[in-house]
């Protein structure tokens, strides 16, 4: 097992009133495992994405990763850098930077040295065959292909769990299928644990696992 959820809750309270936006939810994800997650918008998907990644708090039940509890003891720093990535629906690429430059930042930030994760993000953009646009800008590139370096970004330091906020939300349909595709080939090839939050019926042609989230729990 590599996430447990049990009995999650997180309520939101407005000036006039309280939103109960998760409540008793549950979740159970394996290594190697793609789980997709429908809902409604405001059913609280991105909030559960942000849970998860240690990002936002939540009130009460308890998650674990890999058996370790998400508590104060939790090195949530080390935990986003070195065990999760993830995947938003813009792609939020730094246009001042090229394609392989942009993959490589992750690998930085880590404290990797330039010239290694240099190799590493052209080894991605080899085996995903996008090698020819890693000189490249992102503003000279589709929709598409930003996702997809996006992707690859997310992935450079290995993650063992890969978050993804409506990935395919921003793109035509004749590229929601190199994404998919991409994701599968992930999880397959880096033993990567896949979570998608998604409007996109597509998705189910490479998940194990589908739920729905409503009325703050999964079904």
């Amino acid at each position: 097992m590599l996430l447990k959820i049990e009995n999650l809750h997180k309520t939101y309270y407005t000036s006039d009133k309280k939103i109960n936006i998760l409540q008793d939810l549950c979740l159970e994800l394996e290594q190697n495992e793609i789980v997709s997650i429908f809902g409604a918008s405001g059913s609280g998907k991105s909030t559960l994405l942000n849970i998860i990644s240690g990002l936002l708090s939540y009130d009460s039940g308890k998650i674990f990763f890999e058996k370790k509890i998400f508590d104060s003891s939790f090195d949530f720093t080390s935990f986003r850098k070195n065990d999760i990535g993830i995947v938003f629906q813009e792609n939020f690429l730094l246009n001042e930077f090229t394609v392989i430059e942009n993959i490589m930042i992750p690998n930085i930030i880590k404290g990797i040295e330039k010239n290694i994760a240099h190799k590493n993000a052209l080894n991605l953009l080899d085996k995903f065959e996008l090698l020819s646009i890693k000189d490249i800008y992102p503003n000279s590139l589709s929709g598409g292909e930003k996702q997809r370096v996006s992707i690859l970004r997310s992935i450079i330091n290995n993650p063992k769990l890969l978050l993804a906020d409506e990935p395919t939300g921003s793109i035509d349909e004749s590229n929601k299928s190199k994404v998919f595709s991409l994701f599968k080939t992930i999880s397959d090839d880096y033993n990567t644990s896949i979570i998608i939050m998604t409007h996109d019926n597509n998705v189910s042609k490479i998940s194990n696992n589908i739920l729905n989230l409503s009325k703050g729990t999964l079904k």
